[in-house]
């Protein structure tokens, strides 16, 4: 099996905004899946294809006068992968694309990183549409795929391994690879020591809000320079973060996020988790669970809603709060056990958060209602009920 063979979720949404927009840039880890979904959208964009890989010397010996080269192609659909690896090249194709507006001239893939926002945002304001690419997801393998993909995550080299063995040798290479070359490409100007020594502080504290002094502590390092591993690991989409949610915007502010690694897979390889048995019974479970559970919803709607954790003083707390807008649409509590419960602090929040849809998820319960308002479903029925809530 190939990752050809499995097709990805944003595969229409990538090809509607490159009908739309001069520009669409794909942003997401690296590998990801990023260059075969973009094979894929030239296949399909019907005009003939220039792939630049920016990691290739000959091709970027090509680009000594880029915007006269680029011209030349203009007719053509240009693929740039690993884009931010030449910011330079962004006024350049801002400078084309206003000489020549029509929809579907670049498709930019880039590994993410802060200087690739910035330069993007600054000179393609405008012209591109961005997307971002996940790992893969629920939404697009067999039902029965769950456990699997909750073990290995859905990085495609360790998902489609041929055993759990493999994919846990490619996960701890895509691990030493991060720590030791691509933070210096995405610029991080720091020792492989404490990169890797700031990711696994971050597998302890999996699903727990951020507590930038105690990790400081802990690694020795300053609060300022943890604040400025935790921007890039966001920016490179190892980890995410959770903001709390309240009915008072500015209330939301004061509250610490919590995190989460966006791939389980790599979660469990830093914390040495590498058979499903030891993972279910073992104390990850409940956290790497609920941000298994999150980093699915994450996946399948995007950008189109803003996700948050609940917690007040009290006590009283969910798990997943899935807002549009100022509005609450849904509240999910995150379970792994099939007979779930909720605390009195559980069903305070509910009530608080009263959202239209209040659902308690689990690996694989039959969907029946808990209460008036609270129905229990599993995760492979979730987004049957989430997808009427959610506007995509």
């Amino acid at each position: 099996m190939t990752s050809k063979l499995l097709p990805r979720m944003l595969f229409p949404v990538a090809m509607a905004r490159l009908a739309k927009f001069p520009a669409v840039g794909i942003l997401g880890a690296r590998q990801v899946g990023k260059s075969t979904l973009a094979k894929a959208m030239a296949r399909k964009a019907g005009k003939e294809v220039l792939h630049l890989d920016l990691e290739n010397s000959e091709h970027v010996d090509r680009l000594v006068a880029p915007q006269a080269y680029l011209w030349r192609h203009k007719d053509k659909l240009i693929v740039i992968d690993e884009v931010q690896r030449m910011p330079h090249l962004f006024p350049i194709m801002r400078s084309l694309i206003d000489r020549d507006r029509r929809p579907g001239r670049f498709l930019l893939l880039g590994s993410s990183s802060p200087a690739i926002i910035r330069k993007s945002s600054e000179s393609l304001a405008g012209r591109i549409a961005y997307l971002d690419l996940f790992p893969f997801s629920l939404s697009e393998l067999p039902a029965k795929a769950s456990e699997r993909l909750w073990l290995r995550g859905g990085f495609p080299e360790a998902y489609m391994a041929s055993d759990d063995e493999e994919a846990f040798i490619w996960l701890d290479s895509y691990i030493r690879n991060f720590v030791e070359r691509d933070m210096a490409m995405l610029g991080l100007d720091a020792a492989p020591a404490g990169t890797r020594a700031m990711l696994a502080m971050l597998a302890t504290v999996q699903g727990q809000q951020l507590n930038m002094s105690m990790i400081a502590k802990s690694i020795g390092m300053s609060i300022p320079t943890v604040r400025r591993y935790l921007d890039f690991f966001e920016q490179a989409f190892l980890v995410s973060l959770l903001p709390s949610y309240h009915v008072n915007i500015r209330k939301r502010l004061t509250k610490a996020p919590k995190i989460h690694f966006t791939d389980t897979g790599l979660l469990h390889s830093f914390s040495r988790v590498q058979d499903v048995e030891v993972l279910r019974t073992g104390i990850l479970a409940g956290h790497s669970w609920e941000g298994f559970v999150i980093q699915q919803v994450r996946a399948r709607y995007g950008r189109s809603a803003d996700l948050h954790y609940f917690r007040t003083q009290d006590g009283s707390e969910l798990d997943l709060v899935i807002a549009q807008g100022t509005k609450a649409v849904a509240a999910i509590e995150i379970k792994t056990t099939n007979s779930p419960a909720l605390s009195k602090g559980n069903q305070l929040a509910f009530d608080a958060v009263n959202a239209p849809v209040q659902l308690i998820c689990t690996p694989t319960a039959d969907d029946f209602p808990y209460s008036k308002k609270i129905q229990v479903c599993s995760l492979g029925t979730l987004f049957k009920r989430l997808d009427k809530a959610v506007r995509v």
